[in-house]
């Protein structure tokens, strides 16, 4: 009898460790799913990079690439040193970059150090000096106070209300949508994407010609557009050129490459993404076959839970299909705006900006007059913050690197224009932004069931932070979605805003 009492508890034991084990295995199948990421810029690295934390060491996360690990920040070698030819520029108070790079135990470095001046048609018109009492007399006379109440205004109504976004996501809250997550900063900025900067400027009192000068040149020189761009943007824009910005020292694309270590996704490039398909089980469980090629044009495809689109994909731009879905993924409307790069290695020709000798012409000048060719002209300086060899041309003059933001890839007869001499000479040309416009969509990040757009936020503006944001937006939202945490999506706590509303007072 003891025997058969023996046996019952030994076999219902084994039945339920077997059982266990069975919901284990489920339990770890439903918590660790297969994540496929196209783009290996920063969107893409920073939601890599998240998913993994949230989503833990065995969720399988690939990453497809097409060209290279940055997308949007890249470098340019000029005569063995490297330049920044995409994204230069980063705020002070960028948290999430800021993290990054010391997380990832990289060093900043101030962005610029030199004279500034501002350029129109009837040359220029403005000039800091060494001295910044002196800049700032020079400010005051021309613009009164403005200058000081665009530093104000910036801070108080732009940066202390978009810091908001990074308490809440270290609470876990992922929004769906762009207006979603604007909103949450502060209503205001909905607002703000529907008038252009200079009505919205105007508004909060500023005068024409701040406006017409100082702001166009920022526009200018950060997107190669004018002050009929969103009021967002345009805040964004502004808080660009203010003091205190810095690059990363060897390059901003070091921040995505070690981002991508850091998550230990498998990185799988060249590889051009093709077709994304939808595919269903019996329940109904959705999964995504993503299908690509490799150099050779071979294609290859897998299978995965979840897909996130971190590649800009405007309406009609975008070379991936989305097959079997019910009813056509819709696309965000809008247009990349083209911007060329012209790097060169040379002598500048002074007498085109007005000066008679060459240490008078300032370090960077800002175009304010949007009929011009060109939007700004810098000295650049290499991405390790080594100083330039300084060699120089048959005549005797250094020969540093100069990068020229223009709209178009500029002609011959430009080019000399521009410069004297040259040594040597590159032009990037690619399409960086989007074309800004008041009242444009303002997209879902979510293009169908555990399918996402991280660029989405580029609606709103784009900035390495901005795609930082989006990036870990989407993790957060896949990952609530995945574990039906539904109540942190789109939903505030009155303990959330409360904790807003206390910092805003502090």
């Amino acid at each position: 009898m003891a025997v058969l009492y023996f046996s019952f508890w030994s076999a219902a034991a084994v039945i339920l460790l077997y059982t266990f084990s069975l919901e284990v295995v489920c339990l770890e199948e439903e918590e660790h799913p297969r994540i496929g990421i196209v783009g290996a810029g920063i969107g893409g690295a920073t939601t890599a990079y998240y998913a993994r934390q949230l989503f833990g060491e065995s969720a399988v996360i690939d990453i497809f690439e097409e060209t290279r690990v940055g997308g949007r920040l890249a470098l340019i070698n000029i005569d063995g040193q490297d330049y920044e030819a995409g994204a230069t520029v980063i705020h002070a108070r960028n948290m999430l970059m800021l993290n990054f790079t010391k997380m990832l135990g990289l060093e900043r470095r101030d962005c610029f150090d030199g004279k500034l001046g501002l350029y129109g048609s009837d040359g220029v018109v403005f000039e800091t000096s060494s001295w910044s009492a002196v800049t700032l007399a020079k400010l005051a006379w021309r613009y009164g106070w403005d200058m000081w109440k665009i530093r104000g205004w910036i801070n108080d109504q732009v940066i202390n209300k978009f810091e908001r976004i990074y308490e809440i996501q270290d609470k876990g809250i992922a929004f769906t949508t762009v207006e979603d997550i604007l909103k949450v900063m502060d209503p205001m900025f909905v607002d703000f994407t529907k008038k252009s900067v200079k009505t919205l400027l105007k508004e909060e009192g500023f005068g024409d010609k701040f406006i017409d000068e100082f702001v166009m040149a920022a526009l200018q020189t950060s997107y190669g557009q004018t002050t009929d761009v969103a009021g967002f943007v345009g805040a964004v824009s502004i808080a660009g050129i203010t003091p205190g910005l810095w690059s990363v020292k060897g390059g901003n694309k070091r921040v995505p490459e070690k981002l991508i270590k850091k998550s230990k996704a498998n990185l799988i490039m060249p590889a051009k993404v093709t077709n994304i398909i939808l595919q269903k089980d019996t329940d109904g469980i959705v999964s995504y076959e993503v299908q690509y090629t490799n150099p050779d044009k071979q294609p290859s495809a897998r299978e995965y839970d979840i897909v996130i689109i971190a590649t800009p994909l405007p309406q009609g731009q975008t070379n991936i299909k989305f097959e079997d879905f019910p009813q056509p993924v819709r696309e965000p409307k809008m247009s990349l705006h083209k911007l060329a790069l012209l790097f060169v290695q040379g002598t500048p020709n002074i007498t085109t900006f007005g000066y008679e000798h060459i240490g008078d012409l300032p370090q960077a000048l800002l175009s304010m007059d949007p009929n011009l060719f060109w939007n700004s002209y810098a000295q650049a300086t290499p991405v390790d913050y080594k100083k330039h060899l300084n060699k120089k041309s048959p005549d005797g003059m250094e020969e540093l690197v100069y990068k020229v933001a223009l709209n178009q890839v500029p002609t011959e007869p430009q080019i000399r224009l521009l410069f004297k001499s040259r040594k040597d000479l590159r032009v990037v040309h690619w399409g960086a932004y989007p074309d800004f416009s008041p009242d444009m969509e303002l997209p879902s990040f979510l293009l169908y069931d555990r399918l996402y757009y991280v660029n989405a936020i580029e609606s709103a503006a784009s900035a390495m932070e901005m795609n930082a944001i989006g990036g870990r937006n989407i993790a957060l939202l896949a990952y609530n979605h995945w574990h039906g945490y539904l109540d942190k999506i789109d939903e505030l706590h009155d303990e959330d805003t409360t904790s807003s509303s206390k910092n805003e007072e502090l």
